[in-house]
């Protein structure tokens, strides 16, 4: 092959390497918007307001649902067809960004909810375990591993881990059951950036 064949071909793999890493997103061109992709699962993340974003998950043929969240982790509502649920944060959430490996966090909540009864807080635990890199297709990213809790009092309601993205200011999986024989990993698998 000449000089002028073998640069053109190296020439060619430059640029559809170069084509393939523009299309990641990175923490400037993810607010402007981008998807989260699985199997049957698509949730684009667009920004709402100063560190609020807008997650609207969609599920095979089913109803969307939109949930809106603080910085891509926190969550402070969930709409869907059948369900209407939203938290009141009572603990200054700007403090918890931006996360720290180590950093623990405990966060209060009051449910605004018809059903609740008045008076009821919950409150919300963080707990920075590790750091990592998770790839989404050919994309990848340095994430946290973020183990969370929801207590109601003394009662634990919930439970799991997050894989959380600081650049994207996403869950890009997580991890239930974490340590069991019953452990079930979430996650995404590719992302792309949303067309204005």
């Amino acid at each position: 092959m000449s000089r002028a064949l073998t640069f053109i071909a190296f020439a060619t793999v430059l640029l559809s390497n170069a084509a393939g890493a523009a299309e990641c997103p990175t923490t400037a061109s993810a607010k402007k918007g981008f998807s989260l992709l699985q199997e049957e699962v698509q949730s684009e993340y667009r920004p709402y307001h100063g560190p609020i974003i807008k997650i609207i998950n969609r599920f095979g043929t089913s109803q969307p649902q939109t949930v809106f969240s603080y910085q891509g982790l926190i969550e402070l509502s969930l709409m869907d067809g059948n369900a209407q649920q939203a938290n009141h944060p009572l603990s200054d959430l700007s403090s918890v960004f931006p996360l720290k490996k180590g950093a623990r966090h405990e966060l209060s909540f009051v449910s605004l909810s018809k059903d609740e009864t008045a008076g009821t807080k919950y409150t919300y635990r963080l707990e920075v375990v590790g750091q990592e890199t998770f790839a989404l297709g050919d994309c990848k990213y340095k994430v946290l591993r973020v183990k969370q809790t929801t207590m109601r009092g003394e009662e634990k309601l919930d439970a799991w881990t997050v894989l959380y993205s600081p650049d994207l200011s996403a869950q890009v999986a997580r991890i239930y059951e974490e340590g069991t024989a019953q452990e079930d990993t979430v996650a995404y698998e590719r992302i792309r950036l949303l067309q204005r």
